[in-house]
């Protein structure tokens, strides 16, 4: 019986190769990434065993295996040294990113200092879209094979819906510096799941020169949506420009008229939303009224938020409701524009956009994904992004940096640190980001005054 429970406690013979493949994989995944550079000592033999629970002779086989690899030396009487990479193949990288970062962070340029950096990684860059988390996201990052993704705070709702983030994403440790509030969305049982990158809130952007011309005073944290309304009906000239251009349908866009009017959505006892609410009611109402007696026709059926900035960047338009990181479209604008805070109903509220950087839980690349990730959040290369674009860095050192520009900003770029309190996310309502979608769909006929409000909240009951 004695000798039965002694063989129960051996640990087995996959147990042992487990581990050492684990301790070779570490090791070489170090070298390969830089942790561990030439010339640097490997830990002791005896430091080895007791980490990986192995034996001596074990460990020594382990070591054998990246001898023959080349990637590291014997030096008698003093220990094992790290050569480079060698006879190892380059480690790729499969880097899924949001097209819309190659302008808004230089993000190819970024991606290209990383490499001179860490010349044994090759990292493959593949834009995605909301395609890859619209359905079962953890079923699209495995296919694609994606070992580290951007991920918005909406995309990662989207996630949420879908599948248990932690069966989807590595856990990270929280970059110092960053600007707390970041974290909050990306957060679940005290584990961050996503690193912040860049963020923006929403805001108003207007055309400096409209105002003086037409004897404006310019907007200030005291305009609410009627100012805005006066204001673009005097600005407006027919077959000119427009007063207001406003992509009403987008998701980063219609919710704001919710959060300013206090809508928190109650449950019933199944989970369904209680949708008949009359702060609910009146904000979309307001969605609706705002543009009323402004010709405003097609302008909130726009099917893109970049219009919004390009007929900006034209003067077709003298208000835009927009972000830090659209504002990059107007890089190389030959006029005198500026931003202002969002324009209020109840409340002073704007939504926050966070774009972070999440680690495919399945990679095998976790060494290298975590790599990238700390290159793109370190501080050279946050204040690379404030120095060169209009989207801001998650780094607050390096966002509120005051050194000399390269290039003409809106006077009043710093705003955002003025508007914090002000920043909301859509989960603030007690909402889904599907369901807030379903929202937007149903309400295209409502906004094209096809349907009215009663209709609407019939088909969002039978839908929801």
């Amino acid at each position: 019986m004695e000798v039965l429970q002694q063989m129960a406690d051996k640990p087995k013979r996959t147990t042992f190769r487990t581990r050492l493949e684990e301790m070779i994989a570490i090791l070489r995944n170090d070298i390969l990434t830089g942790k561990l550079q030439p010339g640097d000592f490997l830990p002791s033999e005896l430091t080895l065993t007791e980490q990986f629970q192995l034996s001596k002779n074990s460990v020594r086989k382990g070591l054998e295996e990246l001898l023959d690899q080349e990637m590291i030396e014997k030096v008698p009487r003093v220990g094992t040294r790290v050569v480079g990479s060698g006879l190892n193949a380059k480690l790729t990288l499969k880097f899924g990113y949001y097209p819309t970062l190659i302008l808004e962070a230089n993000l190819l340029q970024l991606i290209d200092d990383f490499q001179l950096s860490f010349p044994h990684i090759v990292v493959q860059m593949v834009p995605i879209s909301d395609s890859v988390f619209s359905s079962n996201p953890k079923e699209a990052l495995d296919r694609d094979a994606f070992d580290l993704i951007t991920l918005n705070n909406h995309h990662y709702g989207l996630c949420k819906d879908n599948e248990a983030i932690m069966d989807m994403l590595e856990p990270l440790r929280p970059k110092e510096n960053t600007y707390p509030f970041l974290f909050r969305p990306f957060t679940e049982a005290n584990n961050l799941y996503v690193q912040p990158f860049t963020f923006s809130p929403i805001v108003l952007c207007y055309n400096k020169e409209h105002f003086k011309e037409a004897k404006l005073l310019e907007p200030d944290s005291s305009w609410n949506w009627h100012d805005v309304q006066q204001a673009a009906l005097t600005l407006t000239k027919k077959r000119d420009r427009i007063g207001l251009f406003f992509h009403l349908q987008s998701i980063n866009r219609w919710p704001l008229f919710l959060l300013q009017n206090k809508v928190v959505f109650e449950r019933d006892a199944q989970g369904k939303l209680i949708l008949d609410n009359e702060n609910f009611r009146e904000s979309m109402k307001m969605s609706l009224q705002l543009f009323e007696g402004m010709n405003a026709g097609s302008l909130y059926m726009s099917e893109n938020d970049s219009d919004s900035e390009m007929y900006f960047s034209q003067q077709k338009a003298s208000m835009i409701v927009t972000s830090y990181y659209s504002l990059n479209h107007l890089l190389k604008a030959d006029f005198d524009y500026d931003i202002a805070p969002l324009p209020y109903s109840q409340e002073a509220r704007t939504q926050l956009i966070i774009i972070g950087l999440a680690i495919n839980k399945s990679s095998k690349q976790k060494e290298a994904a975590q790599a990238l990730i700390d290159y793109l959040v370190s501080e050279e290369t946050q204040l690379h992004i404030r120095k060169n674009s209009l989207s801001i860095p998650s780094i607050k050192t390096m966002a509120e940096w005051t050194g000399e520009e390269s290039f003409a900003r809106p006077s009043r770029f710093m705003l955002y640190r003025d508007i914090i309190p002000t920043f909301r996310f859509y989960s603030d309502m007690n909402v889904t980001f599907h369901e807030l979608e379903t929202m937007r769909r149903i309400f295209k006929l409502y906004w094209a005054r096809l349907d009215n409000f009663e209709t609407v909240l019939r088909r969002l009951e039978e839908a929801l």
